[in-house]
């Protein structure tokens, strides 16, 4: 699963250097296990152009937590197609891989697909054809058709992991940035059964 270069951050110097270090424009978010999804609390900040902003923006997102809370810095990635993928744990069929629309438009078009884990090559390629959406998928508005076999292999790491870790109960992508051609998590949510 391609993922993103980054730096755990406890401090804003901490964050300052990991933006210098990965470069700009940076991305900051919160890391905490009480604040699954980041961006409802107000604890992601995007297109931070410099250290002084990316400084600025860590004390901010303290602030909002309501206590000290470590934060993961990264060099924003340019995209604009965004899929999400994942793994949920069935209780009479185990685990199952999903792919569909992510980003905003998870929720409100509710183009996804599923598919019993492990994945062989040919699952994965069901997957990715079964999106009503296909357009996004191929050359559209000047962008590159999207590497299916990148995503097919995404898929199947996907699969392979739930297979492997048990106690793995679900794992959310979203959003899964096309960039240029190839998919790259932007953010990951694991949950462990108990």
């Amino acid at each position: 699963v391609p993922v993103t270069q980054e730096r755990l951050a406890a401090t804003s110097e901490e964050a300052g250097a990991g933006a210098d270090g990965l470069g700009y424009p940076a991305v900051l978010k919160a890391c905490d296990a009480e604040f699954l999804h980041k961006t409802e609390h107000g604890l992601v900040r995007l297109n931070l152009a410099t250290r002084a902003q990316v400084e600025e923006a860590f004390a901010d997102i303290q602030e909002r937590a309501g206590r000290a809370v470590k934060s993961i810095v990264y060099k924003m990635l340019k995209g604009e197609r965004e899929f999400m993928a994942g793994v949920m744990r069935d209780p009479a069929f185990g685990p199952c891989v999903l792919f569909g629309l992510g980003g905003v438009y998870t929720e409100a078009l509710r183009d996804t697909s599923f598919r019993l884990a492990p994945l062989a090559v040919r699952d994965a390629a069901e997957m990715i054809g079964d999106l009503r959406a296909q357009k996004l998928l191929g050359e559209f508005r000047r962008m590159p058709a999207v590497d299916r076999d990148a995503l097919a292999a995404t898929l199947m790491g996907l699969g392979a992991a739930a297979v492997l870790h048990p106690e793995i109960k679900e794992i959310d992508l979203n959003p899964l940035l096309i960039v240029g051609a190839k998919p790259v998590a932007l953010d990951a949510l694991v949950v462990l059964g108990d």
